[in-house]
């Protein structure tokens, strides 16, 4: 069976993919990594490499690329919507599993990287999802399972920055999608969510998670993650926990991208807050 990884590094989290990069030995039985960006190739490039990231081996897929195949994507884009493209990468994640050449793609946000090994399918190949435990959050993370015919199948939370989906499992929510809703799957999906306050809310990490334990069994770990709310909390980074997720309020306080030199800003000292998880 053969396992993608997509990462998706926006502009403002090229930095958070360079550190994340640094522990990538911790995820394991990934065949091929795609790297699903809206920066252009050669400084996304430049930027891994300046930071000691061998990228030989990626696939980096510009979102217009993506656009070509499944423009409707492009409607998860609203007016007056403050968190920008948010939405909208949501979307390619789930076109992602249908991009990527492989059985199962592991999901995966920059800003979270494991500091024990993850493997995201078992020995004898079910799904291993992260899970934070007895969690709800936003009713619009649940009411878009109503696109699928289904209802939440857990207490516990999926939204874990990790998330792997068989591509024959998208490829029939896909069908379920269009033939329940009488519209393209990417319509169906957001059609479904409704405006609170304004806003639109939507977990990919939910849809998929609630969607692959109608189609099969599933094994579920806790994610015990460190949530630093400032880079020197680092410092209390430990082995009780098994991933690092960045919760700095302001991304103006986190890990800065200096675009002239194409390096992250102080970054030597943040790494060395976590290199002996490596």
């Amino acid at each position: 069976m053969k396992v993608a990884r997509a990462l998706f590094v926006g502009s403002y989290r090229i930095s958070h993919a360079c550190l994340s990069l640094k522990f990538d030995h911790h995820i394991k039985n990934i065949d091929q990594t795609y790297i699903f960006t809206n920066v252009p190739f050669v400084q996304l490039n430049q930027a891994f490499i300046n930071h000691g990231i061998e990228t030989s081996k990626f696939i980096f897929v510009e979102d217009e690329e993506m656009d070509s195949r499944w423009p409707t994507m492009r409607k998860w884009f609203f007016d007056n919507d403050h968190r920008g493209s948010w939405l909208y990468q949501q979307a390619l994640k789930l076109a992602s599993v249908e991009y990527c050449d492989a059985d199962v793609t592991l999901i995966q946000d920059p800003d979270t990287f494991c500091i024990k090994p993850y493997s995201c399918l078992t020995d004898d190949g079910k799904p291993i999802l992260f899970i934070l435990p007895n969690e709800t959050h936003s009713p619009g993370y649940y009411r878009a399972l109503n696109s699928l015919g289904i209802k939440r199948q857990t207490p516990h939370c999926f939204v874990s920055e990790f998330m792997p989906m068989f591509k024959e499992d998208w490829l029939a929510a896909k069908h379920e999608l269009e033939t329940r809703n009488n519209c393209d799957a990417f319509d169906a999906i957001i059609n479904s969510v409704p405006f609170e306050d304004g806003l639109k809310w939507f977990s990919e990490y939910e849809f998929i998670g609630n969607w692959t334990m109608t189609r099969r069994e599933v094994e579920m770990v806790e994610q015990k993650r460190f949530q630093y709310k400032t880079l020197d909390e680092l410092d209390n980074l430990t082995l009780d926990y098994n991933c690092a997720c960045d919760a700095i309020p302001k991304l103006a306080d986190s890990l800065i991208f200096d675009w002239p030199t194409h390096t992250t800003i102080d970054f030597d000292r943040i790494y060395d807050k976590v290199k002996k998880f490596r």
